[in-house]
């Protein structure tokens, strides 16, 4: 089953924000959210958070599942919304957002999009709250948070998409929030996008190996909703298969041409009219699509 908008998933886990731009909170005696977001889904998360009955106070963690943009926008609206609330990341992600041009760049694509998608008057800028965006807590293989009633989350590192994904799992619910190491549902669960692998994709198809290996039965995506039952971990094991055979493809056409922009271009135009996530342009989407083709190339 696949839930593609916000919806209680169980006593315990919300899936909040929207479907481009999914948020999980998942709560015990404390309560800790998992992605941060950008920061044009605070009014949907606002007006979610208005309608739960929960303590702020008991809101303690946040996990920011890598450092891009379209992960961390929410982080300083989570920080006014629950004095006290600690920002967990793996190192990699600590070091990346306390660099200054990456921090600068993050809130300004944040409050850009913000502007451009009629919510610029929703939302506070961030341009001048990039220390804000910075992790407090690293979390490391094998760390754990224990958030009472048995719900205890657990960290992996799972590189590939960028140098510092973490992946979180609850085992009491057989939970799993992988972050962009997999691909996405769109139109269908089962119709996949491409992988992205723009860190490396040696490593990326390790960490979803990996992800395979575990026992699932919720699986919250960062984008495009919630795959529950069965059908979560049949769409990981989906998911290892088309990169897999993504992988094939593009090293069968490279091999015809030799072009690596023209092959850029060309995938460019075949995946972004059917992805389509609003803060995501198709200059962007082409250079997303680039830096992964030079890593599945440069690999073999």
């Amino acid at each position: 089953m696949w839930t593609k908008e916000p919806a209680r998933i169980n006593e315990h886990i919300e899936y909040l924000g929207t479907h481009e731009l999914c948020f999980h909170l998942v709560r015990g005696n404390d309560a800790m959210l998992i992605d941060g977001g950008m920061s044009h889904a605070t009014p949907a998360l606002e007006e979610q958070f208005a309608n739960l009955d929960i303590d702020p106070a008991t809101v303690k963690y946040a996990v920011v599942t890598h450092s891009h943009f379209d992960h961390c926008g929410a982080v300083p609206y989570f920080r006014h919304r629950f004095p006290g609330i600690r920002i967990l990341g793996t190192a990699a992600a600590q070091e990346s957002l306390a660099t200054e041009k990456i921090a600068d760049y993050n809130a300004r694509v944040n409050d850009k999009a913000a502007q451009d998608l009629g919510f610029g008057d929703l939302c506070e800028p961030i341009a001048n709250r990039t220390h804000e965006l910075k992790v407090d807590t690293v979390v490391s293989e094998g760390d754990t948070i224990d958030l009472g009633q048995g719900i205890v989350a657990h960290f992996h590192p799972v590189p590939g998409h960028s140098k510092c994904c973490v992946a979180t799992y609850f085992p009491r619910f057989k939970a799993l929030f992988p972050t962009d190491t997999t691909p996405h549902p769109v139109g269908e669960w089962t119709n996949l996008t491409f992988p992205s692998a723009q860190h490396s994709f040696v490593e990326y198809v390790d960490s979803l190996k990996r992800l395979n290996s575990f026992d699932v039965e919720i699986l919250g995506l960062d984008h495009h909703g919630v795959l529950l039952g069965p059908d979560a971990q049949e769409f990981l094991a989906m998911g290892l298969r088309r990169t897999l055979s993504f992988e094939e493809m593009v090293l069968k056409r490279h091999a015809e041409t030799g072009d690596l922009d023209a092959l850029s271009r060309e995938l460019t135009h075949e995946e972004f009219e059917r992805v389509r996530l609003p803060f995501i342009t198709e200059d962007l989407f082409f250079l997303i699509t680039r830096a992964m083709l030079k890593r599945v190339i440069g690999h073999r």
